[in-house]
């Protein structure tokens, strides 16, 4: 009797964890298919590339010493342990050391020590160009050197106290790559030291190895993406925590915002992501069968001014142009109000913004018009210039953000405007030729602090990428004691002193901070749009 009951016993315990086990432990499909209007600027060497999307794959393949948690507000408490277990700063902040995770292997089967550390920082630092996110970031700047302390113990000697450190390490330029596809040829920078995409070879075409996916296929034609493949790294050193989510990614690529719409809708992708225009979004809210994710807005656009050449060499001109930008249209038109007026390169909520900008209002035509008129422009000899933007779905709705600012700068009768529009391949090139009169550029944050919306825009070396040519020696001292310092009133008092002078300057026109938004299917789970705008694959999957 005591045997059959205890059977009966057994029994029902193992229903009854056989139904513990299906409810809390929900299947996940092998494959999830996301589509995306976005690509590649140039390569994944985190030590060369410098765009969203390069990025967005860095992080799927590579592994930084720290990352910031999902769903971060972008707090210095938000940061944990990734690569490395936990690190120390000297009391002066000059010296940080970290320590390492230890048995890490490369996907070459290659252990991870601090001597690849040292030779990622090395190697950034040393072959970095103009382009790159080492200089637009000015990690030279701030890393003296990388010492080996011992297998598992590396020290960041820095040059000055920078206060956003360890947020920096974060930063996709900072993800550890293996030796073993990194080359390094010499203490400078070679063209040949650069891991490009190599046609067919997808594993060529990366450097790193220690990230949550391999990357299994790319293909490009003519320099523009059209699939992806990514396949989960079984020596991934949080494999065991049950990452990444999704076996396998497929990114797909479309021409433009109207066909990465029509593939949400007609379930032929599980996740759409950059970019999606604001009406597709409004519409796809009301759809029952979408789900539209939406976060914090750390992204914004700009207008870049070519000050090498006349018009824009005189900043009375600059100064007329942004009296003439109509923010106010170009929220509520373009986005249906999805984005916000921005008066500040610094985004409204992080620490230093300020509403500098507001100086010149939204729009002014009159300080236009007299700004122009010190200068020999009026109604019958206007201001004309060549407004250029890229039209690849880089950044939303940019054919319709220019023809905004077209009307709203014609509208001041005493500026005439003309559109030219580039796919972003041809885009970068153009930037890179220094040809473009005015040209709108955006922004998504690479460490959480207003030194990432400052130094690589208004600073004469970081600010070199975006080839506008700005250079101050009053700048650039400003800029310097900002991010050399870690008092919170001090830097305070310096952003907002750089600020002021940007609106003196005009070396950059701030425009609109955008939201992030995606759209997916209803049992896609996983997605998380912070204060980061990074996009982690490894987090997303579909239940069922």
């Amino acid at each position: 009797m005591i045997a059959a009951i205890l059977i009966v016993i057994i029994a029902i315990a193992g229903v009854a964890s056989y139904y513990l086990y299906t409810t809390q432990v929900p299947k996940i499909k092998d494959t999830l298919i996301m589509g995306t209007t976005d690509s590649v600027e140039s390569c994944l060497d985190p030590a060369e590339a410098y765009d969203f999307f390069g990025f967005e794959i860095i992080q799927s393949l590579g592994s930084p010493l720290v990352e910031y948690e999902a769903g971060s507000t972008g707090s210095m408490e938000d940061i944990i342990p990734a690569l490395a277990t936990s690190w120390e700063p000297s009391v002066d902040g000059l010296v940080w050391t970290f320590n390492l995770r230890q048995g890490v292997m490369f996907d070459s089967s290659r252990e991870f020590t601090a001597e690849d550390v040292k030779y990622t920082f090395d190697r950034g630092i040393g072959i970095a160009d103009e382009d790159g996110a080492f200089v637009g970031v000015g990690i030279g700047d701030i890393i003296d050197s990388v010492t080996v302390v011992s297998d598992y113990v590396v020290r960041f000697n820095l040059k000055i106290p920078f206060a956003a450190f360890l947020s920096l390490m974060a930063f996709q330029a900072c993800y550890i790559v293996d030796p073993t596809y990194a080359p390094m040829s010499g203490a400078s920078w070679s063209i040949d030291d650069i891991v490009s995409y190599a046609d067919g070879d997808a594993r060529a075409s990366n450097p790193m190895g220690l990230g949550p996916y391999t990357l299994k296929s790319w293909t490009r034609v003519a320099g523009k993406d059209t699939k992806m493949e990514l396949e989960a790294n079984p020596l991934y050193w949080n494999a065991a925590a049950g990452y990444p989510k999704s076996k396998n990614i497929v990114i797909q690529f479309y021409a433009d915002s109207p066909g990465l719409a029509l593939a949400m809708t007609a379930g032929d992708v599980d996740v759409a992501f950059r970019q999606l225009a604001t009406n597709d979004i409004a519409t796809m809210k009301t759809n029952s069968n979408l789900k539209v994710w939406e976060g914090t807005g750390a992204f914004i656009q700009y207008l870049c001014l070519q000050q090498d050449y006349a018009p824009f060499n005189d900043p009375t001109v600059r100064g007329a142009v942004a009296a003439a930008i109509d923010r106010t249209a170009l929220v509520e038109t373009v986005f249906q109000g999805q984005a916000q007026e921005l008066y500040s390169m610094i985004p409204a909520g992080m620490f230093g913004h300020t509403d500098a900008f507001e100086s010149y209002e939204s729009p002014n035509y009159d300080l236009t018009r007299e700004l122009l008129s010190y200068v020999g422009y009026n109604a019958n000899n206007k201001l004309e210039f060549t407004l250029w933007y890229e039209t690849s779905g880089h950044y939303p709705q940019s054919a319709q953000q220019a023809l905004m600012l077209k009307e709203a700068l014609d509208e001041s009768g005493v500026i005439s405007v003309t559109l030219e529009g580039r796919d972003w391949a041809a885009y970068r090139t153009a930037r890179q030729q220094e040809i473009m009169q005015a040209y709108i550029l955006g922004w998504y944050p690479d460490y959480i602090d207003p030194d990432d919306y400052i130094y690589p825009f208004v600073h004469s070396v970081g600010g070199s990428w975006i080839h506008h040519n700005y250079a101050s020696a009053q700048m650039d001292q400003l800029v310097e004691s900002a991010r050399g310092t870690t008092n919170t009133a001090e830097r305070q008092s310096l952003y907002e002193d750089i600020q002021d002078l940007m609106v003196d300057d005009v070396p950059i026109i701030p425009l609109y901070q955008g939201g992030a938004y995606a759209v997916s299917k209803p049992n896609v789970k996983g997605i998380y749009l912070d204060i980061t705008q990074n996009w982690r694959h490894w987090l997303v999957y579909i239940e069922g």
